[in-house]
């Protein structure tokens, strides 16, 4: 009988039960393959995506074309050095921004006061109009009736309220502050008066504030609308010396500007910086700008907690700090077709928490640092004093724009998630395109960076799920840098005359994979992992244009080793002391004129005396036994004494105080004391 024969089981089961077993196993192994695959940083042989996010990707371009720009959005003096900031007391601007809170809140309480326009006076400013509806209720027979006033006003009733003055070569000088109370709105157009000043004075500046109404600036294509700070007392426009400037601010409301030429407005803070749109966390701002410029601002523009605020065909140039800032609690902002130029900072600034932000065909060209700069880092990473909110900035846009030799990185983005950057173009000396500090699911597709950055495209630290697609970067040392835990993905990417590295990878967590890629430069890797970092899983790649570079000098190694410069930079400074101190001989006595001993040279046989001994006194005499020994015995170093003056009562005895001398004795001359101690 077969020892493997059970009674009451089939004959064959056990040998069907396996196959089930192998075949589940299968099944499972085949289902888990991708997932092996990418823990291996293997992946199979497919095409790269095409879509992401619903983005469909582009291929790497070989050029992009010029962004088309207005003629009021073209820069006057790109070629200029860009703004800076004043050299005024930090304290001193702080308080007068201080201030200016005070009256707005002061204003905002006198218009709930009055039923007609009137002038208030306040402590430490000029004088303010305020514009207020005039509607309000009367009583006829015992009942309410509702009397409607006037909603809109313009530059004729400044004029004849007395807070706009004209002035003899026909243009319109604002002496005399104006807030703007709800329900009212502001119309000021070029087709009254083309040009309206500001003034500031010792006194205090006149700013234009809406609270809750609507402010409108307009001219024509002819004729454009033209506000700009004043000095009335040098003529000129006016600056910051640390007590402020005009600036023009709408609060929880509606402001626009159609063709109008904005300049030498703001000082020290963004609601006070020159042009701003500041809402309230439950009336945000709205509005925008079109075919305007805005110079010699501290902030050319500034949106907070604005919403839908857009600007179209609109310069920002040669600001102090900001072309455009957009910041915190900002929704559906936008600038296009816009140009922001000489900047002292950024170019164009997205800050945090704010969300669908777009910027496209913008032009952002030599500013002090980024060209484009999203900060999506939220406003907290934990729980906070001021209990604001981690969410972070999300689904910012950068399309078809150009970052063209700013003074740091062309495009940064810090932070926020889901940002696009696609189709732009980056002139940059250091780095063209920069991902990092918590940036999570950026889309990075199209781009094309030149002339030469030291990096071409740089992910981390901290940037995971980054997706590089269709990028062409010309000319650069590292073409691609990457450290930054987590998945990063590199597809269709054209890497040109690299001439260090072309993809480089750094750190332990760095996960990188990608398919389709071409290399091509004279540098010393096409494609390299360092810093522990495991090669990236690149397939497809084209690297048979690499031409490597073999020859290695002092030079070329101390480009890439640079603790080696410092420990030569050190081991210079200590020879180099170490000569110097060689060459200077130190003086015999350093402190020739306190001494008290003598340095003449001493005869072979003499004794020593006491100066002050009296004249004839046996040699020796009055000195102790030890300090006296016999010529013939030898010498003995005599110890000094206290050069203390002689008492009255003192010991004779004890020895006089005097200086120790060594010459031969002479028994027929009496001593004497030293001409500088008599």
């Amino acid at each position: 009988m077969d020892k493997d024969y059970q009674p009451g089981r089939k004959p064959g089961s056990s040998r069907n039960g396996r196959a089930v077993v192998i075949a589940i196993a299968a099944f499972l192994f085949l289902g888990g393959l991708p997932v092996i695959l990418s823990a291996l940083h293997l992946s199979p042989n497919t095409a790269p995506p095409t879509s992401s996010d619903g983005i469909r990707l582009l291929p790497a371009p070989r050029a992009l074309k010029p962004v088309p720009l207005s003629s009021v959005a073209r820069p006057v003096n790109p070629g200029r050095p860009a703004a800076t900031l004043p050299r005024v007391s930090e304290a001193q601007e702080a308080a007068a921004v201080s201030a200016q809170d005070n009256w707005l809140r002061a204003m905002l309480h006198a218009s709930f006061r009055f039923d007609a326009p009137r002038i208030v006076r306040y402590a430490g400013m000029l004088g303010t109009l305020v514009l207020t509806s005039g509607a309000h209720y009367s009583y006829v027979g015992g009942q309410p009736v509702y009397e409607a006033g006037q909603n809109t006003y313009t530059a004729a009733d400044l004029i004849r309220y007395g807070a706009l003055k004209l002035v003899p070569d026909g243009r319109a000088l604002l002496d005399d502050n104006v807030f703007v109370a709800a329900g009212v709105r502001l119309e000021l157009s070029s087709s009254s008066e083309p040009a309206i000043y500001l003034d500031d004075t010792r006194a205090g500046s006149a700013s234009i504030v809406g609270w809750g109404g609507g402010l409108e600036f307009s001219g024509t294509r002819q004729h454009p609308l033209t506000i700009e700070g004043w000095d009335s007392a040098t003529k000129r426009p006016a600056t910051d010396t640390g007590n402020g400037r005009p600036y023009i601010r709408e609060v929880a409301g509606r402001m626009t500007l159609t063709r109008v030429r904005v300049s030498s407005l703001g000082f020290w803070s963004g609601r006070t910086g020159g042009v701003a749109w500041t809402g309230l966390t439950s009336h945000p701002s709205t509005g925008g700008a079109t075919s305007a410029t805005f110079t010699g601002d501290t902030y050319g523009a500034f949106v907070t907690r604005g919403y839908d605020v857009r600007f179209s065909a609109d310069l920002f140039e040669s600001n102090q700090v900001d072309g455009l800032h957009i910041h915190r609690g900002t929704v559906g902002a936008s600038a296009t077709w816009s140009s922001a130029v000489r900047n002292g900072q950024d170019g164009f600034h997205v800050d945090r928490a704010t969300q669908r932000t777009v910027l496209s065909d913008d032009v952002a060209q030599h500013n002090g640092t980024n060209g484009f700069l999203v900060d999506g880092r939220p406003l907290v990473s934990s729980a906070s004093a001021s209990g604001n909110a981690v969410a972070p900035g999300s689904e910012t846009h950068v399309e078809n724009s150009a970052a063209l030799g700013n003074g740091g990185t062309g495009i940064l983005v810090e932070g926020g998630t889901r940002a696009v950057l696609k189709t732009d173009e980056v002139c940059a000396r250091q780095t063209g395109i920069a991902i990092r500090y918590g940036a999570s699911g950026t889309i990075v597709d199209g781009n094309d960076i030149r002339c030469g950055p030291r990096v071409g495209l740089s992910v981390g630290p901290a940037a995971p799920t980054t997706l590089l697609s269709g990028n062409a970067v010309s000319g650069a040392r590292i073409g691609v840098l990457m450290n930054s835990p987590g998945r990063v993905e590199v597809d269709n990417s054209l890497v040109t005359g690299a001439t260090v590295f072309g993809i480089s990878v750094r750190g332990v967590n760095s996960v990188v994979f990608g398919k389709d890629n071409v290399v091509s430069g004279t540098g010393y890797r096409a494609v390299d992992a360092r810093a522990d970092a495991s090669p990236p899983a690149l397939s497809g790649s084209n690297t048979a244009e690499w031409a490597y570079h073999d020859k290695i000098t002092v030079f070329s190694y101390l480009e890439f080793h640079p603790l080696a410069v410092l420990w030569l930079s050190i081991a210079f400074l200590v020879i180099a002391a170490g000569l110097w101190t060689r060459r200077r001989r130190a003086p015999t006595h350093p402190y020739p004129a306190s001494t008290r001993w003598t340095d003449a040279p001493r005869p072979a046989k003499h004794a020593r005396v006491l100066v002050g001994a009296s004249a004839g006194t046996r040699p020796g005499a009055g000195l102790p036994r030890s300090l006296y020994h016999d010529r013939e015995a030898g010498l003995a170093e005599p110890r000094p004494h206290d050069a203390r003056p002689h008492a009255q009562n003192a010991d004779p005895h004890q020895p006089l105080p005097g200086r120790w001398l060594s010459e031969p004795i002479d028994a027929t001359r009496p001593l004497a004391r030293m001409d500088n101690e008599q």
